[in-house]
């Protein structure tokens, strides 16, 4: 049976308890820091420990660990679980108002690359508690523009070669290359940025 499933940023329950009475979880999965110095962690958990009495008796509570500062850890991990939770049939939600910005950023970018399996994206205002509806952005690339991230994460390439191995023209490789620059994928020299390896999740 289909349930809902919120997965959200995490460092304290007042901006996270909006979203949680918003959408009716049977499973609230938390992003939380993975690295936390001991005082920080002592808060942490004692926000945790009050998540489970508040809504634990109820509802499944898990927390999952990531690296705050590195974008790339928080979204592969955020799209494991967008993924393993729409198989399941689960409805998923994501809230991206608690923890760090930057655990915020790599949550969404994941569900950019996975809009179709998230349901709703929200934001809860600090000074009122109002959820915000964010826009379910898409990341979906061409089959050319993965082909061409894909080809530069395995380390640099002259276009030729690209456009050798997609079986394009070297003039629709550096039309599709310009795309990338202006979307945030690749940088100057035609490198992966950090949004490029998202793209590719």
């Amino acid at each position: 049976m289909a349930g809902n499933t919120l997965v959200s940023s995490f460092y304290s329950i007042e901006p996270f308890m909006p979203a949680a009475l918003a959408f009716h979880p049977d499973k609230i999965i938390l992003l939380i820091d993975a690295d936390s110095k001991p005082e920080a962690r002592h808060k942490l958990d004692a926000n945790i420990e009050l998540v489970k009495k508040t809504l634990g008796t109820a509802i499944f509570v898990k927390t999952v660990p990531v690296k705050q500062y590195d974008l790339l850890d928080v979204a592969k991990k955020t799209v494991k679980l967008i993924e393993e939770e729409h198989g399941s049939g689960n409805r998923v939600y994501l809230n991206v108002t608690g923890g760090r910005r930057t655990v915020m950023m790599g949550a969404l970018m994941a569900c950019y690359t996975r809009s179709e399996m998230v349901e709703r994206v929200v934001y809860s205002l600090e000074e009122t508690n109002e959820l915000i509806e964010l826009p379910k952005l898409s990341m979906a690339l061409s089959q050319t523009k993965r082909g061409i991230l894909e080809l530069l994460a395995k380390g640099r390439k002259p276009i030729p070669e690209v456009a050798e191995k997609l079986e394009k023209t070297r003039g629709m490789v550096y039309a599709h290359l310009r795309e990338l620059k202006a979307l945030g994928y690749v940088n100057d020299d035609f490198e992966l940025t950090v949004a490029g390896r998202i793209a590719l999740l």
